[in-house]
Order: structure tokens, then sequence, then C-alpha cells
């Protein structure tokens, strides 16, 4: 009785697995190939993109203030809605300026840090594979598959579902005691069916680990507010301190401006800590510095600042690295996913990561036709044994 429930229990976990790959198999791939790429997108995008992303005299020594990236942007597009400004990360880097102006669809502009010289300007929404937007485009079909909300929300599903297709490929692929050494060894020469077979097992266990890893923070990024409720219900998790707010800042109203947003913020933040980007919003009346700790997970910056815009005070500050273990736990989900964790060997890991949906879906593509190929043989020698017996009676 056992042994019949056990195979029925196979043979349901078997189906999950096989049509579930088969049906998200080609948006796996091709999120996991984007995330190769994204992994070093910084890398990437700077030597695509060196005339926008890199100064033109290299190195500088002593970068303009935040202020004149700003203004570069608004001399070139008169009345433009400068919206966020990223600082120079690394000596040869140049400003990138985030804006908004009714003349262009261009959004995102790279400034000389040294000279204050606009570089050159693109739509980061922009639909195309050229080399200006390649990078931002990967970008958004990998957090929102070019849907926005919406297409976040699917994809965090999609996490949902690619954990119980990983939990059913452990379940089918585990080796009983003693025979592990066999379940991960790739067998060459013995033809494309075992092959693949040995290789999709072997390959599915090594990585279970840590794809179950991506797909679980995949699941908090495209779901953030269900997964802070689901952790809130099991520990403590503070209000989010990211919603100070103050009255919107009236036309001509005299504010600290980027360069006393910038001081500001380096004021505040720990004396080894890096100021990353500061973000505009006169909606609501505030500056938000993002600032990279010594300590940090991510080269963005899990320091947050919301500074008002009238005199530069302290509204709150988010910093999940010092909160309790729910806040460290949600805002370890990024750099899990990103593989920013601990900086170069887990980017190299998560590109590696990246490549194995395509690794599975090929192999399990091969498994099924191989045997889809056997099945159908042997319905046809059972037919050609009925003729036979059929035709001897």
């Amino acid at each position: 009785m056992k042994a019949k429930l056990r195979k029925s229990l196979r043979s349901a976990v078997s189906f999950l697995h096989r049509w579930t790959g088969m049906i998200l198999g080609s948006v796996l791939v091709l999120a996991g190939l984007s995330g190769s790429l994204l992994a070093f997108d910084h890398e990437l995008d700077g030597w695509m993109n060196s005339a926008m992303l890199r100064n033109t005299a290299g190195v500088c020594a002593a970068p303009l203030p935040p202020s004149a990236a700003a203004r570069a942007v608004e001399q070139a597009w008169p009345g433009a809605a400068v919206a966020a400004i990223t600082l120079p990360q690394a000596p040869a880097d140049s400003y990138r300026v985030q804006f908004k102006h009714a003349s262009t669809a261009d959004n995102e502009a790279g400034v000389d840090a040294c000279s204050g010289q606009l570089l050159a300007s693109r739509d980061r929404d922009a639909v195309t594979l050229d080399r200006a937007h390649l990078m931002p485009l990967l970008l958004r079909w990998h957090m929102t598959l070019l849907q926005g909300k919406t297409g976040r929300e699917v994809l965090g599903w999609l996490a949902v579902a690619w954990v119980a297709l990983l939990l059913a490929g452990i379940y089918l692929a585990w080796p009983r005691p003693g025979h592990w050494r066999r379940s991960v060894t790739v067998t060459r020469g013995v033809g494309a069916f075992r092959t693949s077979y040995e290789l999709h097992r072997a390959a599915g266990l090594v990585s279970a680990l840590f794809l179950l890893v991506v797909a679980g923070s995949g699941f908090f990024m495209g779901l953030p507010q269900l997964g802070r409720q689901l952790v809130a219900s099991v520990a403590t998790l503070p209000a989010d301190a990211r919603g100070a707010t103050q009255a919107p800042l009236a036309a001509g109203e005299t504010e600290i401006g980027w360069d006393g947003a910038a001081a500001r913020a380096r004021a505040l933040a720990p004396a080894d800590a890096t100021l990353v980007m500061l973000r505009r919003d006169p909606a609501h009346g505030v500056y938000q510095a993002r600032v990279r700790r010594a300590d940090d997970w991510q080269p963005v910056g899990t320091l947050r600042m919301f500074l008002a815009m009238r005199g530069g005070d302290l509204l709150s500050c988010a910093d999940p690295i010092s909160g309790t273990a729910a806040q460290r736990f949600l805002a370890v989900m990024f750099p899990l996913h990103s593989g920013s964790l601990y900086g170069l060997p887990t980017r190299i890991l998560t590109a590696v990561l990246g490549l194995l949906p395509l690794l599975f879906f090929v192999t399990g593509l091969v498994i099924w036709i191989s045997r889809r190929r056997l099945q159908h043989r042997g319905r046809q020698a059972a037919q050609a044994r009925a003729r036979a017996a059929r035709q001897q009676a």
C-alpha cells in the first residue's frame, strides 16, 4: 500500500515538475539570461556607453557639486524637472541625472563631473536593443516584464511557481543513501537522453539551494507588500520609515538645494559612508539621500535619509542593517537576488545561476521528447505484436 501511494505521489510530482517547467520555461530562461547580464550592469553599461557615463578627461580629482549636474540639464532643457542625481562612484564616472521635459523623450543624462558639460542623454523607457538602451531595457524586463507594477506582481507569483518547480525537482532527484556521487555525475558518450537526464539531475541537485534563494528573494521583490505582511506576522517589523512627507514646496519657495542636501546627508551619515544618490520630491517637500555604509550589502546603499527641503531637518531615516531581524531580512532580498551581497564572487555566482534555466529547459525538453519517442515505439511494437497474434490465430 505504501509503495503504491509513493508511486502515485511521485507520478503527481513528476507531472507538476514537467508541465510547470514547460509552461514557465521560456520566461524563466529570459529572466535568467537577463539576470546574468544585470549582475554586471554597471560595468556593461559603462563599457557600451562610455561617452555618456564616463568623464571626457577620465579621472576627476575634484568633482563639481551635484548642482552643476542639475544646472547642465536645466540649461539644455530650460524648465526641466530634475528628479534625481546619482553621484560618481568611481574617479572616472560622470554624474547621472534623471529628469523630465516635454520637448524630449529622454529622461536620463550624463554630465561630466570635471567640466559640468552635458555628455549625452537617453530614454530609459525605450524598447530598443541598441547600445544606449540595452541595459535599461534588460533591467525593466527583468523587474517588470515591461508591464510596470502589474508585471512586477506577475513576476512575484512566477517566483512562487518557480519555488514549487524547484521543490518538485529536488524530490524527484533526491538520491537514495549512498548514491550521492552517482547522482551528481554525468556520463559521457551514452546518448542524448541519458546525458540530458544526468546533467539535468546533477545541475539541479548542486544548484538547488542557490536557486531557491534567487526564487524566494524574487517573490519578496515582486510582491513587497505581501512579503512585509508575511514577515510582520512572525517577527517585529517597525513601520516603513520611507513615508516621510511635508507640505508641498511652493513655486519660488526657498529650499536647501542639491548641494545643501548633499552636505546635510554627508554630515549626518557615518564617517566611512559614501553618498550615492539624491532624489528631489517637491510634492512631498523632501530630499531623499541614499548612502552606502562601509558594511553595506549593495552598491546603491541601504541607508536612506529623508531631509526637509526647506531647512534640511532629518525627518526620518531608514537604516535596515542596524534595524530588527525582520528589517535586515527584507533588506537583504535585493542583494541576494542581484548577487551584490559579497561583491564580485556572488556576482559571478549569480551570473552562472542565470544560465541554468536555459540548461534545465533544453535538457528537460530533450528528456521529454526522448521519452515520448520511446513510448511511441513501445506502442508501435505492441500493435505489431497484436497484429501478428491475430494473423497467427
